[in-house]
C-alpha cells in the first residue's frame, strides 16, 4: 500500500531546521582522529593535541560565521560505481483520454508504482502497484473480499478499512496478470465504485511506461539499495534495512529551494567545486549543496544508515538533478 515519502521526507526536513545545532561535529571527528594517529608516533605530541582539540570547539564554538571545512582524505573505500537507474518503468499504461492526468511512475518500496487521476471530476487518484507476490493489506486493518474477474484472470475485490487511522473505507482490486506479476489498483481518498475499478483495470495496455529519475548517481554506498524513486526523493537501503516507504534508518536525497542571500546553517564545508552547509542532529545529518537558479541537493541520513563526511561529500558531488527533479517545501 502506498504512502507518500516525499511528504515525509519534507516535514521532517521542516521540523529539524530551525533546532539544528551551530555544529562542529565533522571538525572535531576530524581532528580526533588525527590525534589519534600521531598518538603511534610520539606520546608528547599525542597530549599535546589531545589537548589542543579539546580546546578548538569551545574556541570556534563563539565565531558567527561557521569556517569553511574540506572533506577529510579518503581511507576507505566505502563507495562503489552507482547502479541507481536513469529511468523508473512501468510495465502497464494508463488510460490517456480526456479527464485524466498525465501518469506519474514511481518506484515506491522497491516496487514499480504508478499513479494518475482518475476522471469523473471527484479528485479520486488511482495507485497501481506491481510485485512478484500477492499484495497484502497493511496490518491493523479489517477487511472483506469477494471475486472478480479482471483481464481475463481470476481477481479479488477487497473492501477495507484501517483500524487505528479516522480514515474512510478503502477499496483495492488485485489480481494476478502472470507467473510473476500481481497487480494492486487502490483509490484514495475514497473508494470508488467497483465497476469504475474494473474499468480502469481493463483500460490498461501491456506497454511499459518509462519515466526519467529525479537524479543521476557517480557513486553509491557499498551494499545499499535503493527503495524509493519519486519526483522529489530518492532513498538508500543499508544492508539489513527492508525496502519500505518510510525513510527511517535510510539516506534520502531530495532537492529543496534556497531563499535569495540566506546565510547556511550549520558548519560550513565544501563539496567537490560548491559550497554547502553540514548541520548533525541526534536524529540524523543533513548536507546541504548550493546548486544554480535558486536550488540546494539536500543528502539526509540517519539511524543505521551512515556515511563518514568524507564519503558523504564524495557521494554528493556526484549528484546531479535531472529535469525530472521537483523541489519540496523546505
Amino acid at each position: 500500500m502506498n504512502h507518500d515519502v516525499e511528504e515525509r521526507l519534507r516535514d521532517v526536513l521542516q521540523r529539524h531546521a530551525d533546532d539544528a545545532p551551530a555544529g562542529l561535529a565533522m571538525l572535531a571527528a576530524v581532528e580526533t582522529e588525527s590525534t589519534r594517529r600521531r598518538r603511534r608516533r610520539l606520546v608528547v605530541a599525542s597530549t599535546a593535541a589531545a589537548i589542543l582539540v579539546a580546546a578548538v570547539p569551545f574556541t570556534r564554538a563563539r565565531d558567527a560565521t561557521p569556517s569553511a571545512v574540506s572533506a577529510p582524505p579518503q581511507t576507505q573505500q566505502t563507495l562503489v560505481d552507482s547502479t541507481v537507474p536513469a529511468t523508473v518503468t512501468f510495465p502497464f499504461t494508463p488510460p490517456t483520454s480526456d479527464g485524466y492526468s498525465d501518469p506519474t511512475v514511481w518506484r515506491a518500496a522497491g516496487l514499480p508504482t504508478l499513479r494518475q487521476q482518475l476522471d469523473g471530476g471527484d479528485g479520486a487518484m488511482a495507485t497501481l502497484t506491481v510485485s512478484p507476490t500477492r499484495p497484502q493489506l497493511p496490518p491493523g486493518t479489517t477487511a472483506t473480499s469477494g471475486p472478480a474477474t479482471v483481464r481475463g484472470h481470476a481477481g479479488t475485490l477487497i473492501d477495507w478499512t484501517w483500524d487505528d487511522v479516522n480514515a474512510g473505507p478503502q477499496r483495492s482490486l488485485v489480481w494476478q496478470e502472470d507467473a510473476s506479476t500481481w497487480v494492486e489498483l487502490r483509490t484514495e481518498p475514497r473508494a470508488v465504485a467497483p465497476d469504475r475499478l474494473l474499468a480502469y483495470a481493463e483500460a490498461l495496455r501491456a506497454d511499459p511506461l518509462a519515466a526519467p529519475a529525479p537524479f543521476t548517481f557517480t557513486l553509491m554506498p557499498a551494499g545499499y539499495t535503493v527503495d524509493n524513486i519519486t519526483p522529489g526523493v530518492v532513498t538508500f537501503c543499508p544492508p539489513g534495512v527492508p525496502a519500505g516507504h518510510a525513510f527511517t534508518d535510510k539516506i534520502a536525497v531530495m532537492l529543496d529551494a534556497v531563499e535569495a542571500g540566506s546565510p547556511p546553517s550549520g558548519t560550513a564545508v565544501r563539496v567537490g567545486s560548491r559550497s554547502g552547509s553540514l548541520v548533525k542532529t541526534a536524529e540524523a545529518t543533513t548536507l546541504q549543496v548550493r546548486l544554480d537558479n535558486g536550488r540546494s541537493l539536500v543528502i539526509q541520513s540517519g539511524g543505521a544508515a551512515t556515511l563518514s563526511d568524507a564519503d558523504l561529500f564524495r557521494f554528493a558531488a556526484g549528484i546531479t538533478p535531472t529535469s525530472a527533479a521537483e523541489p519540496g517545501r523546505g
